[in-house]
């Protein structure tokens, strides 16, 4: 009799300004985590004034001149100084941002922003021995918005309301819906969904077959940590499904505020991984869209372009091309 040995590890991509890992179970990627250092990190401490009250809580400066939020009533006025903790990230939705938010802390002290220590913190949860390796092709299916499981096609998209799923296949309902179900479970798990989730599922009469469905859908699920809530699958074959959302999904991250397009900020710091990346002599010339190339200089990627240029061992010029394809490329004078 074979024993199955099921390896599990935890792949680090780090690159200026963008850290990725990844969750791996026997050579398969299952959850992809980002954290941006230029964002507030979920359970970091700043200070800040009170910029502005509203009925439902406060809208708060902080000391680097972002905006961030603080629900419920307080007796403090406006411009009062105040210590405090991120409970939930900063997240980029079709359109809009929705800023961090926030709860009052006393007693902090000031002392300067440790995303090293939060991201390790993040690492350790996992739980597992940590390697550097790659996890670009991680990205394909989410890019593409769209998984194919044999006749099986799951696509996906975001809106304002939260993540919709569309599934469409040749041949029996029960057994398409029973792929889409298992393969939608794994994105939920790998893209680090949270919020509003709707899957439309290949209408069903059967009430027996769609609690079948729904069930398998919990089952993929229970390897998930993240919580969530769902409803029975109605006779139209919509499914609703709450999860929990404490940071931004590997979509916002790529997306920001569009719905299927990658943000400027995406760009931007995948061009500032190229050059750290990139081997050869001379100085890297980056050329991307006006808007990207604008925020590659600009101060607030500071930091993190002089990381690249760190690591290249070469300086960096950039620039801007309406015309560039792709999300821009890197040349290196002599490689």
């Amino acid at each position: 009799m074979r024993r199955v040995i099921r390896l599990t590890e935890i792949w680090r991509d780090d690159a200026p300004g963008e850290r990725r890992a990844a969750f791996v179970n026997n050579g398969n990627i299952v959850e992809i985590h980002i954290q941006r250092d230029a964002l507030w990190i979920l359970g970091e401490y700043g200070a800040g004034r009170i910029d502005r009250k509203t009925p439902s809580g406060a809208y708060v400066i902080a000391d680097d001149n972002s905006e961030l939020l603080l629900r419920g009533k307080m007796g403090l006025p406006e411009g009062a100084r105040i210590m405090f903790e991120v409970t939930r990230e900063a997240i980029a939705e079709p359109g809009r941002h929705k800023p961090p938010e926030i709860i009052l802390r006393e007693g902090v002290h000031e002392a300067p922003i440790d995303k090293d220590a939060l991201w390790d913190a993040r690492m350790a949860s996992l739980g597992q021995s940590v390697t550097n390796a790659s996890i670009a092709e991680g990205f394909d299916v989410a890019i593409a918005g769209q998984s194919q499981i044999g006749d099986v096609t799951i696509s996906f998209q975001r809106t304002k309301a939260g993540l919709v799923f569309d599934i469409d296949g040749i041949g029996d309902a029960f057994a398409i819906n029973m792929i889409a179900a298992t393969e939608i479970a794994r994105l939920l798990r790998l893209y680090q969904v949270g919020a509003m989730v709707l899957i439309d599922f290949v209408s069903m009469e059967s009430k027996a077959q769609r609690t079948q469905i729904a069930e398998a859908f919990d089952a993929a699920s229970l390897a998930d940590p993240r919580p969530f809530e769902r409803t029975a699958i109605n006779g139209y074959g919509m499914m609703q499904v709450m999860r929990a959302r404490p940071r931004p999904s590997i979509l916002d991250h790529l997306f920001g505020t569009r719905i299927a397009a990658l943000s400027d900020e995406t760009q931007a710091y995948w061009l500032l991984r190229a050059v750290a990346e990139s081997r050869g002599f001379g100085v890297r010339s980056v050329t991307a869209r006006p808007e990207v190339a604008t925020l590659l200089q600009s101060e607030r990627l500071s930091a993190w372009r002089a990381g690249a240029v760190r690591l290249a061992g070469a300086d960096m010029v950039v620039v801007a091309d309406e015309k560039v394809t792709g999300y821009g490329h890197v040349h290196v004078a002599q490689s």
